[in-house]
């Protein structure tokens, strides 16, 4: 029983002080288990669309905003189409009436102020009836002649209409001042000149325009084109320009018509919608050499990016990146083709609102893991507490208590434990019973055995002595003379002889040393004959009784 005490006690303080205790452990095991379904129901919401990885929800306002920007662009652009093409043919209609009336042909408006004059006066109306029909800032109509061929830098003769004090995408209320034409065709229709009005346009300002001035095409409804942004001289506006050719009777270009859509107006038609990324714009943008160039459409909130004329494209994995001078941005392109141009679409925001984002969004989640963490290691606190307490306590009776039948638990596996136990003392204390009364009778025995050991021993000692006394009384018996001569006689024979010698003082018979030495028996007699005549005895009884002498003689010169 005290022995089974000691082990008990020995094994829990081992326990204690060279393990991780039960607690420790249980609260080890509890947190693994419950971060690692914490960690696979995060993967599987994950996988199911449930959650959304980090900068996920910026990408997705990108994309809505990219998806709403297209459709928005392509929408007006599909209006500025349809209108386009009617502009062009009422131009056609016109200027062939007006030729007729006045009864030239086209070449011969070259250097004839007054026609080109009256010429405009024909097609106002039709310019200004379009730009206000048309979601534009403004439009034109451009033919290929001029009032003076003479001068050195050439022009186009024509009209050239915009909106004043653009301040809303609606411009039906907006006032409209001459840009380029004739100042006398303002003055009829009461209308204002442009701040810096021109009579022409100069060739070369609009080289898309050039191009398409020197064509041809049998065919307009799909020559309809947006240009390259220009800067608009002697300005600070930049603008587009949706171009379709006017064509003669013989599909001759004889001009080129169409709708300003200026930067300011693009940025009010397109403004990106306010959301939690406030600062998420629109561009649209046209590829020239290595870069991109194109218009802007600021936010609702007022945002309104810091660029410059040009944008460098990264195209990454998820996010395109703009380089503007020493600006950067990030968003999502598509593609959109307007007539026979390509373009891009472009949804951005700036790399550094993007990177704080990203970071506050890392930041709630690293707080929410936090936040986890600290109540699951709480409830495993409390739960370890509820269940290893009891434990403990009823392993500290184990300890403390020498009687296991009056443990008591409330755990059922320790009151079972206690059980246990005490069955396992009743067994030890029966077979500690049984062993001491097996030592009893080990004791009894070895004492008997103690008590014949001295007996024989001195029995012993009498065979001893009467030996001695019997080997004394044989020696008398032996003649000392023919004693030496057989020890003198053992030095001369010879290495066989005193093998067989060896063998007879060994016990061996007649047979054993034939087969020992692997010879006849003649040969052994022969031996024999020789051994008997060297140590002088006559019999091999003889010669065992004076090696017995000389063993025992031996013996008593070692002692």
């Amino acid at each position: 029983m005290i022995l089974r005490l000691k082990e008990i006690r020995s094994v829990l303080e081992a326990a204690q002080t060279q393990s991780v205790s039960m607690r420790r452990r249980l609260m080890f095991y509890l947190f693994t288990i419950m971060l690692f379904f914490a960690f696979l129901i995060a993967m599987l919401l994950f996988l199911f669309g449930a959650i959304d990885p980090i900068g996920y929800e910026i990408e997705r306002a990108l994309s809505n905003q990219l998806e709403n920007s297209v459709n928005s662009i392509e929408h007006q652009s599909n209006d500025q189409a349809a209108y386009v093409l009617a502009f062009s043919q009422q131009i056609t209609a016109a200027v062939k009436d007006e030729l007729s009336d006045a009864g030239i042909t086209f070449n011969e408006l070259r250097n004839t102020p007054d026609a080109l004059e009256s010429m405009q006066n024909r097609l106002f109306d039709i310019v200004s009836s379009n730009m206000k029909l048309a979601p534009c800032s403004g439009a034109f109509c451009f033919l290929k002649t001029t009032v003076n061929d003479a001068l050195p830098d050439k022009s186009y003769n024509g009209l050239y209409l915009k909106f004043a004090n653009l301040y809303a995408e609606n411009t039906i209320h907006n006032d409209v001042c001459l840009f380029r034409g004739f100042s006398t065709v303002a003055r009829e229709k009461n209308i204002n000149l442009h701040s810096t009005w021109q009579l022409e346009t100069q060739e070369g300002l609009f080289p898309e325009i050039d191009g398409e001035m020197s064509g041809k095409s049998e065919n307009i409804s799909g020559a309809f084109f947006l240009t390259s942004v220009y800067k608009l001289p002697d300005t600070w506006e930049s603008v587009r320009f949706l171009c379709i050719p006017v064509l003669d009777s013989g599909g001759n270009t004889i001009g080129v018509c169409g709708f300003e859509i200026s930067s300011l107006y693009f940025s009010l038609s397109h403004k990106t919608m306010g959301s939690s990324q406030a600062h998420i714009f629109c561009a649209l943008l046209t590829e020239d050499s290595d870069c991109y160039v194109g218009q802007i459409a600021g936010n609702q909130s007022g945002y309104f990016p810091p660029i410059e004329n040009s944008f460098s494209v990264e195209n990454g994995s998820s996010l395109t990146t703009f380089h503007s001078g020493d600006t950067e941005f990030v968003g999502k392109t598509q593609e959109l083709t307007i007539g026979t141009t390509a373009h891009m679409v472009a949804a951005m925001l700036p790399a550094t609102e993007y990177q704080a984002l990203v970071q506050t969004v890392r930041l709630k989640i690293a707080a929410f893991l936090f936040i986890a963490s600290f109540a699951i290691l709480a409830s495993i606190l409390w739960g370890s507490k509820k269940y290893v307490a009891p434990i403990i306590k009823d392993l500290e009776q184990i300890k403390t208590n020498t009687d296991r039948t009056q443990s008591e638990s409330h755990v059922l596996e320790i009151e079972d434990l206690f059980a246990f136990l005490a069955e396992q003392d009743r067994e030890h204390e029966a077979a500690l019973s049984a062993l001491n009364q097996e030592r009893l009778e080990a004791e009894s025995r070895q004492e008997r055995l103690q008590s014949k050991l001295e007996q024989t021993s001195s029995d012993l000692g009498s065979a001893q002595a009467e030996i001695a006394r019997l080997a004394y009384s044989r020696k008398q018996e032996i003649d000392p003379d023919d004693f030496q001569y057989f020890l003198e006689g053992i030095s001369q024979l010879t290495p066989t002889e005193r093998k067989v010698f060896d063998l007879y003082l060994e016990g061996k018979n007649a047979k054993e040393i034939i087969a020992i030495l692997g010879v006849t028996e003649n040969t052994l007699k022969f031996h024999n004959k020789n051994i008997y005549n060297k140590l002088g005895v006559s019999s091999r009884k003889q010669l065992l009784r004076y090696a017995t002498l000389m063993k025992q003689q031996e013996e008593n010169d070692q002692q």
